[in-house]
């Protein structure tokens, strides 16, 4: 091995390169799970930095100071973060859905430990986060994720800052705050349908409950309310695989343009 190639400017190119894919795997959906050990995350962001940084470091634009590399490293990092977090939008909306059905179902008092946020989370959300997590892979969605990765530094090479061509803060904040409320609509379409039958699901119980005060609608309900709720669920896997998949197809294409001016 030459080591007169591993130059100072080689050195910045790959760390800079490792920030913006370490802030990637820290937002990811998957790529983010603790039970994950850390010298997995390690390998794969040290893996993909060798690959990458040959291809664009010839791009960069040397900084002058510690100062000037601390904030190229901190915008890489948020960078990487951003890309991760368009991801785990639809696995937030999908989470949400699950906490409106759980509750309507009365499952929400029944919570399980979620293993990305580490945080308490409703039995219907992890349900729905895991089935579209076996999509996501299925789908093989995770290379459109490391494709976004690998085109977002022909849009913002290395050591240029964000403002300096086109691309600018607000013009960022503009589709994030699109892709956050399609997070919202998805939410309520996934969540929507199975919400309004349990709902007249109810409202038939209280009909009942007024035809036959001697019945104890109470003991009735909670059971009746969890079977109907999943066999709903159950009836609406191939339609919301379908709609996951429309979703995933739409996202690949936000991940290869999101830093496209």
């Amino acid at each position: 091995m030459d080591l007169s190639l591993l130059t100072v400017n080689v050195v910045i190119a790959f760390l800079l390169v490792l920030f913006r894919i370490s802030g990637m795997m820290l937002s990811a959906p998957l790529f983010s799970m603790r039970n994950i050990p850390s010298q997995a995350k390690i390998g794969m962001a040290l893996g993909f930095a060798l690959i990458l940084f040959p291809l664009h470091a010839t791009h960069l634009v040397v900084p002058k100071d510690l100062i000037q590399f601390a904030l190229m490293a901190i915008q890489e990092t948020i960078i990487g973060l951003l890309l991760g977090y368009t991801v785990n939008l639809i696995f937030m909306a999908l989470q949400m859905a699950g906490e409106y059905v759980s509750m309507q179902m009365g499952l929400s008092v029944a919570n399980m430990l979620d293993p990305v946020t580490q945080t308490q989370s409703p039995i219907v959300g992890q349900f729905f986060f895991y089935f579209a997590a076996l999509l996501f892979l299925s789908l093989n969605i995770h290379h459109g994720l490391i494709m976004g990765l690998e085109r977002s530094f022909n849009f913002i090479p290395l050591g240029h800052f964000i403002g300096e061509g086109q691309l600018t803060g607000g013009l960022m904040a503009e589709r994030f705050i699109k892709l956050t409320s399609d997070m919202f609509i998805m939410s309520l379409v996934v969540g929507a349908p199975l919400m309004g039958l349990l709902l007249a699901t109810e409202i038939a119980l209280s009909f009942v409950a007024k035809v036959m005060p001697q019945m104890n609608v109470f003991m009735v309900a909670m059971p009746l309310k969890v079977l109907i709720g999943l066999l709903a669920i159950l009836v609406g896997l191939p339609y919301l695989g379908a709609l996951l998949g429309d979703h995933y197809a739409h996202l690949v294409q936000v991940l290869l343009g999101l830093y496209k001016t």
